[in-house]
């Protein structure tokens, strides 16, 4: 029997499931995946996984579906393959989901279709967090992340005194929509507002547990990581400023998102308002950087 003929056990699993003939058209797309995605099963099943849906895309932004897509390998080389992958949602927000790619055979040993499993892989105690912060008023309403006031008296907070164990460094980023204003003039002001939400939960998405972030202002936002080292500081700057500028705003796909990143590594003792100096010195210079980053020592 055909697994297509048999797909009702798939539909109950947590994860998300599509199958893809050896062209890559979509067969078959579980609750799951509708979850996870935002598109119905009516949406995607008949087209083709790289018409514009899902986008995988790696850390530095390079498309899979153009080169190194795991369904494609699997139909070439018969096996099963893994990757950590950002998926475009139909919001037009990057999710981090972890993927498999299994190529289901028939009685012959041909390849009838194969199998993508992929399952988010966000900090669990994030959501849990913003509900506490909405009781306290510390949200912001547009975006959904916690507001200035409450991350400034965090940080204000972690440099000014020291729980023995606790860390003594962090990385600290300003985050900008460069060309927001453009935006806001060249499609108006909800596309600009748009934008300003697919960045923030494409943040909110790929945060890690202990890791914070904030709208500080209209299209900045500001980051506090854990990360000591200014090479690996400067890593993750780039890899969150390719997935903001390669989400979509929904309605608008011409838009393009052009993002600064200025940052700094924060020791406690440090003073808030010259570490705030230095970090919107970091972001000035990023503005006019070929890369679009900047970090201070």
């Amino acid at each position: 029997m055909s697994i297509m003929q048999n797909t009702a056990y798939l539909g109950q699993l947590f994860e998300g499931v599509y199958l893809v003939d050896r062209n890559r058209k979509i067969l078959y797309w579980n609750q799951a995946a509708e979850v996870i995605t935002g598109y119905s099963a009516k949406e995607v099943v008949n087209k083709s996984c790289y018409d514009n849906l899902l986008m995988h895309v790696d850390a530095t932004g390079k498309e899979l579906c153009l080169t190194g897509c795991p369904l494609q390998a699997s139909v070439e080389d018969g096996r099963t393959h893994n990757a950590a992958v950002f998926l475009r949602h139909k919001q037009g927000y990057r999710v981090p989901v972890n993927v498999r790619s299994v190529p289901l055979k028939d009685v012959n040993g041909m390849i009838d279709c194969v199998m993508e499993v992929f399952t988010r892989t966000d900090p669990s105690a994030t959501d849990e967090q913003l509900k506490i912060l909405a009781r306290k008023a510390f949200l912001d309403a547009l975006t959904g992340l916690p507001n200035k006031d409450y991350l400034e008296n965090k940080l204000k907070s972690m440099l000014a005194s020291k729980v023995p164990g606790d860390i003594s460094q962090w990385g600290i980023l300003f985050v900008e929509i460069d060309n927001l204003r453009e935006i806001a003039k060249e499609h108006g002001l909800a596309a600009a507002d748009a934008t300003v939400q697919v960045a923030a939960k494409t943040i909110l998405a790929n945060l890690e547990s202990g890791e914070l972030a904030a709208r500080w202002d209209a299209g900045l936002f500001l980051l506090v990581t854990g990360l000591d080292k200014k090479a690996i500081l400067l890593n993750w700057a780039s890899k969150i400023k390719s997935l903001i500028e390669h989400s979509r705003v929904s309605g608008v796909e011409a838009l393009q998102i052009r993002i600064c990143v200025g940052g700094l590594i924060a020791n406690v003792g440090d003073n808030f308002d010259a570490t705030l100096q230095k970090l919107e010195s970091a972001l000035k210079n990023s503005r006019s950087a070929t890369n679009g980053l900047s970090m201070l020592e």
